[in-house]
Formats: C-alpha cells, structure tokens, sequence
C-alpha cells in the first residue's frame, strides 16, 4: 500500500499556479485576496496596541493603508506598530506594486502581440482584400497605390474616397511590415495596409477580413510546393467555393468582384463553376508561356512586354471612354492624341469585354465603346477636340506588308524546368506552321516530365522533344548539349528551390556559362532568362540577353485586372496566337526616305499599311534601346539595323 505523503503546500501552489495562467483578471484577482490576508494579518497583529476606542476592522485598515501606500511610513507611535508598518510598507512594494505593474505590463505585451499577429476581424466596406502572401503579394500591393489613374475611376465607381487595402497571410510578422514598407512604390503607405492572419480557405478567416463587403478581391497563387496532393490551384478553388458559402449563409447576392490566379489551365473551367459572383481567371502558366513563344517568334519581344507588364513608372495599356469621340472614325481618333497611342477599341455586350485590337480606321466609335490606349500615366489620355471635329480624313490605303514566317526547324535549347515548361510546349503546338526541335535539360527525372505531359492527348510530328537529364550548370554538360547548334535559348528560374534568390542564382551562373561558350562561337542564339527576384535583373545588364520577371508580369496582371475587368479581354486577345500581335519590322520595309524621321512619321506610314506603331527599336553602342510612345514630334536618326515596334493583324 502506497504512503500518502502531505501534499498540502504542493495542493496550495497547484492552485495558485491555475488562477495566475487563466489571464490577467485572475492574477489580480489573487493579488487582491493576498493583499486582503495580508491586511487581515497585520490588523491582527496591532490589535493589542490599539486604544480601547479602535476596533479591529479600523486595525485591518490602518494594515492596508501601509500596505498600498508607502507614505504613512514614520506616522506610527510605538516600537511595535512601527516594526509592523515597515513590513507591511515593503511587502506593499514587492506585492502590490511589483505584482500589479508586472500583470498589466505582461497583459499589455500579451495584446500587442495578439493586434500584431492580426488575429481581430476588421469591419470595413468596399475595400480591397489579397488573400495570401506570395512573391506576388507586395508587387501587387505597390501596383495598386501607384495607380492613381485608376484607383479615381474605381473610387468613383464605388463611391469611396480613400484605398483601404487588407492582406490576409498564413503569418504576419514585422518581417513582412518591412518587406511593404521597403519597396520603393509603397514606402510610408505600407502603414495603410492592415495584415491579418489567416488562411484563404478557412471560412473564420475570411470574415476576419470582411471579405464579403469588399469591392475587389484578389487571390494570387502560391509557389509550387511538395505536397502532390494539395497544390495551389486546390487551394484557389476551395477559397471560391468558400466566399460562396458565406454569401449563401448571410444571404448576400451581391457578391465582390474576384480576379483568382490559376496555374493550370484544366482547372479554369472548375474555377470559374465555383463562384457566382464577377470572376476573372488569369491562367498563369498560359500566360508565361505564351509570353514566352512570341518572344521565340520574335526576339527581343521581352523588352516590350516588361515595360508594358512591369511597374507603373513606365508605359501601360489603359482603357477609357471618350463621349466626345462618338460617331468619329477610328483613324480620326488616333491623331487626336499627343501623348498616347490609340491601340484598338474595347466594347461590352452582355457583361463581356470583347476587344478590337488594330481595327479598321474607317470603324466608327460607338457609344459604350471605351478606348484601349498605352500611355505613361492616366493623365495623359486627354484629346485635341479640334482635331476630332475635322473628321474629314481620306485614307490612303497600301497593301499589308506580310509576317515574316519561319521556314526551317526551329531549334530551341530550354536549361531547367518548372510549371511553364507543359504550357509551353502546348502553346507551340498551336503554331501549326511552324516546326521545332526542343532539347530539354534539367534534373527532373524523365518519368516525372512525362506525367507533367500529360496535359494535352498528343504532340504532333513537327515537335520533337529531346530529354537530357543533367545539371546545366556544369560546364561539362554545357559543351556536351551542343549550345552553338541552337537558334534559342530558354533559362527557367527551377522550381525544385525553396527560395527565389537560389534559383536565380543557378540560371545566371548557367548563362554566364553560355555566355564563354558563345564568345568565339559564329551562331548567335537568342537568350531568354526567367527570373524570380526582379533585384536581379540589374546583374545582367551588361551582358546581351532577355530577361522576363514571371511575378512582376503575374503581379501586374492581377492588380491592373482587378482596377479594370476589360483589361484580361484585352491581354488574351494580344498574347494568343493569330489576330493582333506585337511584332518587328525594319526601316526598309516602309522603305522610308532618308535618313531622319519623326515618330509621327513613322505613325502615319504603318497606319497606311493597316499597322499601328508602337516604338522603335534603336541601335546603340551598348545595345538596342527602346523607346515605346516617344514623343510625336521626337526627330530619330535612323539606320538599316533598326526596327519598328508594330502592332499588326496576322491572318
């Protein structure tokens, strides 16, 4: 038989150990009652010193006094009282002064760390919610405060005067405050965005960020993870799936507009089923890819797509109604715009964008119709009247100057994979004139790209693909895939890294590499890299390639969709094969008289040609420089080697 020893004392700390961890309202709780027994004590003990008028509630509290308040120390007759009021002065600094600052300081740390995870719901009306944090995250938040053109059309619309954008991540820490606040296009305002933590897919999590009374909603996707079973794309539908079912539950009908990012292009369709409310899908991977193939088609295409994708401080694509232009002839409104280039028209029928890139200039412009324009900022899509009320333009029409096409097999070398590589090749299946021999190298296991194939039924006989498993960036791997014999080559930022710094790090040690090989070679392929961390970018500045950021395009995408639903039409339209394209054409073949030439010039003369100039491409002693919607009136010194940048229709 087991002894029970005492455990009295250990019963009594127990005890107390329970109440002082519930929280702050119990710790005072029982400083309160060990402040009452010590009073109760020292009234006790000063109990026989007391004159025979005093009673021992007036001792008890003669004993709290001291206790609490250190200034009655020195008023006290009698050796004894005077012994007791000293121990009761210091027990009162130790208990109830050091107890009662170190709970509310503890309380008050607690709480600041609880507002700091983000953890409280806010309470807010048509504002803008990014529900993860990604490498697209800040680049969106920094799209959205630098466009003040259309955040005005947005405000306007909503009828609210200041942005209030919240973030919802699986963690929030100072970390990220610092990340928001050192990117250059946010800076001070990062203080306006409010973090809260949380998951997209928890429906708890998506009213602590109000979700269902905002205005815009954007759900950028994650990196390729691990996990086979769970991937980004599982995680954007279920987050749709889940706004729905809040919207059943509160009985809301006016759902928030949501632009969601999809890496894989057999999941739209699910997507798009998973959400009633106004939805706009952005096919990631399609997107890349296509980018991509037409930079393959034409080299150099990157540049163009970087300044018209990247950050705001250059130009972009914007789209705005002009009732002054009703009635008026496409050609007529061109002209009338000093400081943008008039691109195409975008209309709506029935809630659909449907774009006409490049159109007719005898199309007259409807009421409805907006306009799609590319300028350095909104401010500039103003019009000359005067211009637009002489409407008496002939047009001289010449025949369309035909595309160049490709005539042999078109060798593509493509260094490392990742989720684009499957589209890649599903995109070029779709240029059906076209034949290609890809040579693939990476370390992901054949069997492996095999299963990553199976996205499409067939590749057809034009494409022939050829495996390599190896590590391209050993030089020994180099000189054996035969780079020389190459008329492209394609570096993807690997996602096989956890970090984005790492994986950059191998492609540009691998083109470094390419590049010593290509030095004394004849043949010189086009290069385009892909990026991850856009701070890298500046690396390559003095060696001759391409460089495309995947999240800063992405990021661009999802923000600028977000501020103007028609700008998506406008973007599938101008990336897919056929119809308008961005494309190059040299000097000669406007055959251009003499050697000098004004950008409005050079307008007039693509126009005859049923083209639109976009820029134009210089040659300088560093490299081509491009120079998209110079000023009409800028004099170009022109020569053989340059080139236009035109937008065409390919038939």
């Amino acid at each position: 038989m087991r002894l029970k020893r005492p455990r009295i004392r250990r019963k009594i700390l127990f005890t107390l150990e329970r109440q002082l961890v519930k929280g702050a309202q119990y710790q005072l709780l029982v400083v309160a009652a060990l402040i009452g027994m010590i009073s109760i004590i020292g009234g006790l003990l000063v109990v026989p010193t007391n004159s025979p008028s005093q009673t021992l509630g007036e001792a008890i509290w003669w004993a709290f006094l001291r206790l609490t308040d250190p200034g009655y120390l020195g008023d006290d007759q009698g050796n004894w009282r005077r012994f007791i009021s000293t121990l009761l002065t210091l027990a009162g600094y130790v208990i109830f002064l050091g107890s009662l600052v170190a709970i509310i300081t503890t309380w008050m740390n607690r709480k600041i760390r609880h507002l700091e995870q983000g953890l409280t719901p806010v309470t807010a009306n048509n504002h803008m919610v990014i529900l993860g944090w990604s490498n697209r995250t800040i680049h969106i938040a920094a799209e959205i405060f630098q466009s003040a053109g259309n955040l005005k059309r947005l405000f306007e619309k909503l009828n609210i005067k200041k942005l209030q954008l919240i973030i919802l991540s699986e963690e929030v820490s100072p970390f990220q405050m610092q990340e928001l606040k050192d990117n250059p296009m946010i800076g001070r305002k990062a203080h306006e965005i409010i973090l809260r933590t949380g998951m997209a897919i928890d429906r708890e999590h998506l009213r602590r960020v109000d979700a269902l009374n905002a205005s815009v909603i954007i759900i950028p996707s994650l990196a390729y993870d691990r996990k086979e079973l769970i991937n980004p794309d599982i995680e954007t539908i279920k987050c749709l799936l889940s706004l729905n079912a809040e919207a059943r539950k509160f009985n809301i009908t006016n759902l928030p507009y949501v632009v969601a990012e999809i890496q894989d292009d057999n999941k739209i369709n699910a997507a798009y089923r998973s959400y009633n409310g106004p939805l706009e899908i952005i096919g990631s991977n399609a997107i890349i890819s296509r980018l991509m193939a037409q930079n393959i088609r034409h080299p150099g295409l990157s540049q163009v797509y970087n300044e018209l994708l990247a950050q705001l401080t250059k130009n972009n694509i914007f789209t705005k109604e002009f009732p002054e232009a009703i009635d008026f002839s496409f050609g007529a409104v061109k002209k009338a715009f000093s400081s943008a280039i008039v691109v195409g028209i975008v209309k709506e029928e029935k809630g659909k964008y449907i774009p006409l890139l490049n159109p007719d200039r005898k199309q007259k412009i409807e009421s409805g119709d907006q306009l799609i324009l590319i300028s350095r900022k909104y401010s500039d899509l103003e019009a000359d009247l005067e211009i637009l009320e002489n409407d008496s333009l002939e047009f001289s029409n010449k025949n369309p100057l035909q595309v160049e096409e490709q005539g042999e097999v078109n060798r593509i070398l493509i260094l490392g994979w990742n989720e684009h590589v499957p589209s890649l090749i599903k995109e070029l299946t779709t240029y059906e004139d076209e034949s290609y021999f890809i040579r693939l190298v990476s370390l992901k296991p054949l069997q492996e790209r095999t299963k990553d194939f199976g996205i499409f039924n067939e590749i057809p006989e034009r494409i022939v693909i050829d495996h390599i498993v190896a590590d391209y960036v050993r030089e020994s791997v180099i000189k054996r895939i035969e780079v020389t014999t190459f008329d492209h080559i394609l570096m993807l930022s690997s996602d096989r890294m956890e970090e984005e710094e790492e994986a950059d790090a191998r492609t540009m040690v691998g083109f470094v590499l390419i590049e010593e090989i290509l030095e004394n070679s004849n043949k010189t392929p086009s290069i385009l890299l892909e990026l991850a961390d856009p701070s890298n970018e500046s690396l390559l500045k003095p060696f001759q390639s391409e460089v495309i950021i995947s999240p800063m395009v992405l990021s661009h995408l999802l923000a600028g969709i977000a501020m103007q639903r028609e700008l998506y039409s406008i973007y599938n339209e101008l990336f897919t094969v056929g119809g308008p394209e961005m494309i190059f054409r040299r000097i000669e073949e406007y055959a251009m008289n003499g050697s000098t030439a004004t950008f409005f010039e050079l307008e007039a003369q693509a126009e005859s040609h049923g083209e639109t100039a976009l820029g134009i491409f210089i040659e300088r002693a560093h490299g081509k420089e491009l120079l998209l919607n110079p000023a009409k009136d800028l004099v170009l010194n022109l020569s053989e080697v340059d080139s236009l940048v035109i937008l065409t229709t390919v038939y």
